[in-house]
């Protein structure tokens, strides 16, 4: 089922997250950030893309880890380097 949202990365930070799903949907590739809770805890900020679109997205998060060059404690789950 390609239409299946997917978890491209989840920050710590939403300020993080916007700034990719903003270059994400320059791209032409939908996606949604929401908030990733554990017991009502705040564990962070995922973007979501559909399953189509994972390749693609994963080229783009690359992208802006290079460009503010950091995978760092901001990143708590994303695809492998």
């Amino acid at each position: 089922m390609k239409d299946k949202l997917v978890n491209l990365v989840t920050y710590r930070y939403d300020y993080r997250a916007e700034i990719l799903k903003d270059k994400l949907e320059e791209e032409g590739i939908e996606c949604v950030v929401t908030n990733a809770s554990v017991f009502g805890q705040m564990t962070g900020f995922r973007v979501m893309v559909l399953e189509k679109d994972l390749e693609d997205a994963v080229k783009v998060y690359k992208y802006i880890q290079n460009l503010y060059d950091s995978h760092s404690a901001e990143v708590l789950e994303g695809p492998e380097e």
